[in-house]
């Protein structure tokens, strides 16, 4: 091995940084931000905590029409974000009351939809629309023909869309 190559396999450490490798937390390009719409019951003792533990994901925004539930969920988000920043303190989760907020957000990669059920199609409906992944809690339609148009929503958007069970 001549000189230039060791010097280069010695530098890589130093340049390439451990996560683009694989061998530490995903870089943050490979990191996927994720809104919750609706924080009930089943965002709080269920969904936020799955997500909360995915060191992939980061819970950027929170949406519900619910004051108390909006600060809350978010007091939440933030204690947890917290403990993994050098400096202790994190206020990085932003709370809004029209789920159209969230989707107009062009930093926001996909949205856990935990709402009452009729909304669930709508509410896909528009997500993928606006080029958002969506996870959507069941029951995911009411009707066959809400779940055909769901379904060809998320083909002609080329999205992804999954119905947590």
């Amino acid at each position: 091995m001549g000189r230039r190559a060791l010097l280069a396999a010695g530098a890589a450490p130093l340049i390439v940084p451990a996560s683009a490798l694989g061998l530490g937390k995903p870089s943050p390009s490979n990191r996927v931000a994720v809104a919750m719409i609706g924080v009930g019951r089943q965002t709080v003792f269920v969904n936020l905590k799955q997500l909360l533990a995915m060191p992939e994901v980061d819970v950027v925004a929170i949406c519900d029409v619910d004051s108390w539930r909006l600060e809350q969920s978010k007091a939440r988000i933030e204690a947890h974000y917290a403990k993994t920043r050098p400096s202790g303190s994190y206020k990085g989760c932003k709370t809004v009351r029209d789920y159209r907020e969230v989707l107009a957000d062009k930093s926001i990669d996909g949205v856990m939809i935990s709402t009452p059920d009729h909304w669930h199609v709508p509410m896909s409906l528009d997500a993928v629309k606006a080029g958002k992944d969506v996870s959507c809690e069941k029951p995911l339609t009411r009707t066959i023909a809400e779940g055909r148009a769901l379904a060809n929503a998320v083909a002609k958007y080329k999205r992804v869309f999954r119905t947590d069970s």
